[in-house]
């Protein structure tokens, strides 16, 4: 493995030069031509947890950057966040609100317009003004009455729903309006406006502009990030992303040598949270509500569209929140049981041959990687610490690892992970009903959101521009 691809910086993205393509690039709609346009989607939760808030944000207020220079056009926060009653936690969505009126010209402006003049405030009440940042709830009990009455969801799916970061994100889909999703995770302490603007970039270089609504939008259907994750220690950091550098990395690559999945080895981080897709892709996909999801977007895009339409972007030096080890192991058992249901499903177990002899391959790959990261620690010595410290605890995962991922495997045998429909189905399923159509869903839906948005500025909170500054050192001082 190339470990250049691992610390070489990445080239910045000017603005001008996503304008540039949003503008020269057009889809056809029902009205005509328009430029392309992007959503993003930032998945939130309240942990109440100081360093989680400084990281939201962080990157809601970057978000709000790039809404101004005209990079992206709006961004869905799809908040999960709840009271212990089991109510909307608006205390903490007043926080997200705030950070967008502080740090985006344009939101601001929206926020005065209908808190200002009865005109706005009307079309605001009635969920037809869009605000260039709207909130989501993942309990709207209204969100959750369209579903129910529109007969998509039942009301044990709907509690089932209520909770799970790939519910909410798939709850986003039909909510944005963009040509382009662009999911980024809320808990990013580094996130910089390239991220972005490189995830969209090389969907937007192969935009087809006369493609039809049924046809692929681009030559690349598929971001994803790569980049080196770094964890705080005493005297500088340490190497992080730990499931994809000892499981995802050399598993793939233990796939690819047996001509199953092949083209994935050469993803560089494939359990990262970080992409951007086309909507003409995500709609084919099933989301799942559990860790897995990265892993099983990834196995499905790379059986529709093939590893060809798919593409890498390079963050750099990159910092999350880290889980503990428990909870990464809780997530490698769902991780690797989701992986083996898909090669299950696509036909390839049997190819495999002997599990035993495929899990020893596995060790051997990831006990290999050991050696290619401490090429990288001593390439970038004054970012990285990679010694022997560091090598024990990855030896001792990779003995850990392997019993878990048997779990996995005997899991996969008698159940699943846990997916959505996709968007296609149901949106083939609606348009066969008479009176009724997908467009006229994904308008009500669109429409709910908007009056949630709007209730929240008008009625339910009180947000007022010289207000934010208070409402935010609340939640991160």
């Amino acid at each position: 493995m190339d470990t250049d691809l691992y610390y070489k910086q990445p080239r910045p993205v000017r603005a001008l030069e996503i304008e540039k393509l949003k503008l020269e690039n057009h889809v056809l709609d029902g009205s005509g031509k328009r430029p392309v346009a992007i959503s993003v989607v930032v998945p939130t939760f309240n942990k109440n947890d100081m360093r989680y808030n400084r990281a939201v944000l962080n990157v809601i207020s970057t978000c709000g950057s790039l809404i101004d220079e005209g990079v992206i056009d709006e961004v869905v926060i799809a908040d999960s966040s709840r009271t212990e009653d089991d109510k909307v936690d608006m205390e903490f969505m007043e926080f997200l609100l705030s950070i967008a009126i502080k740090y985006s010209k344009t939101f601001e402006k929206e926020v005065e317009f209908v808190r200002g003049l009865p005109e706005g405030k009307m079309r605001a009440l009635q969920g037809r003004y869009d605000f260039s940042f709207r909130i989501q709830s993942q309990i709207d009990p209204e969100l959750h009455r369209i579903y129910m009455e529109q007969g998509i969801l039942s009301r044990e799916e709907i509690e089932d729903l209520k909770n799970g970061k790939g519910a909410n994100m798939w709850f986003s889909v039909p909510v944005t309006y963009g040509d382009i999703i662009c999911f980024v995770d809320s808990d990013i302490v580094s996130f910089r406006k390239h991220y972005v603007k490189g995830l969209c970039q090389p969907i937007l270089r192969g935009w087809n502009s006369e493609a039809r609504r049924d046809e692929p939008q681009s030559s690349k259907a598929f971001t994803k990030a790569s980049y080196i994750r770094l964890h705080k220690i005493p005297k500088g950091f340490k190497m992080g992303g730990r499931l994809s550098r000892l499981f995802g990395i050399p598993m793939f690559q233990v796939l690819n040598k047996h001509d199953v999945l092949s083209g994935l080895n050469k993803i560089t981080h494939p359990f990262s949270g970080e992409c951007a897709i086309t909507r003409y892709a995500i709609n084919k996909l099933q989301f799942s509500n559990g860790y897995d999801i990265e892993t099983s977007i990834l196995c499905q895009l790379w059986k529709e569209f093939g590893i060809e339409k798919m593409a890498e972007y390079n963050f750099g030096f990159f910092r999350h929140i880290p889980g503990d080890e428990d909870h990464a192991d809780e997530m490698l058992e769902e991780i690797s049981m989701a992986l083996f249901y898909w090669l299950r499903r696509y036909g390839f177990i049997e190819g495999l041959g002997d599990f035993d002899s495929l899990i020893r391959e596995y060790e051997e790959e990831a006990t290999d990687m050991i050696d290619v990261y401490k090429r990288i620690a001593e390439k970038i010595p004054s970012r990285l610490t990679y010694g022997e410290r560091q090598v024990r605890e990855d030896r001792e995962r990779i003995e850990r690892y392997r019993d878990i991922i048997k779990s996995g495997y005997m899991r996969s045998v008698n159940n699943k992970p846990k997916l959505l429909r996709p968007w296609d189905d149901i949106k083939r399923e609606v348009n066969l009903r008479r009176g009724y159509s997908y467009a006229t869903l994904k308008s009500t839906l669109q429409d709910r959101v908007n009056k949630f948005t709007s209730n929240m500025i008008l009625s339910y909170i009180r947000i007022y521009v010289d207000r934010s500054n208070r409402i935010i050192s609340h939640f991160i001082e």
